[in-house]
């Protein structure tokens, strides 16, 4: 098995326990953001140090938007767990996935100027995923 396919199958296994975690720990959605932020960093930090940090070819815009992106989008995702119950939770959580898988499926789309019937299908089949897995 590739090494970029192991790596992408432990990131799905992390990216699934994390949020049912914070669900349980308690702490309100702009906290917990802040606590798992903050983590983040510690964690990462050392091995970003270790490993040259950043390159003077970084395109900063890009990587200051993408931090933006995603600083918005743990906040909603942070309010969501906070509010939810641990039964409710699962459901929100798909949801949340397939919408993340959406995109850049749609961004492909959209820079290769062609939508496909295999595609169309699988937007239709990921919709129907996210209901059934809700249900």
């Amino acid at each position: 098995m590739d090494s970029l396919v192991v790596k992408a199958v432990l990131a799905g296994i992390f990216f699934g326990i994390w949020p049912l975690l914070m669900n349980r720990s308690g702490i309100s959605g702009n906290s917990s953001a802040m606590v798992f932020s903050a983590v983040i960093l510690v964690c990462v930090s050392p091995l970003a140090i270790a490993t040259g940090g950043v390159t003077a070819t970084a395109n900063w815009w890009m990587a200051i938007g993408a931090g933006v992106s995603g600083a918005i989008g743990l906040l909603f995702f942070n309010s969501m767990l906070s509010r939810t119950t641990p039964q409710e939770v699962s459901a929100l959580f798909v949801l949340a996935i397939v919408v993340q898988v959406a995109v850049p499926a749609l961004y492909q789309i959209f820079i290769i100027e062609q939508i496909t019937a295999t595609k169309g299908v699988g937007f239709l089949l990921a919709a129907i995923g996210a209901a059934l897995l809700s249900l």
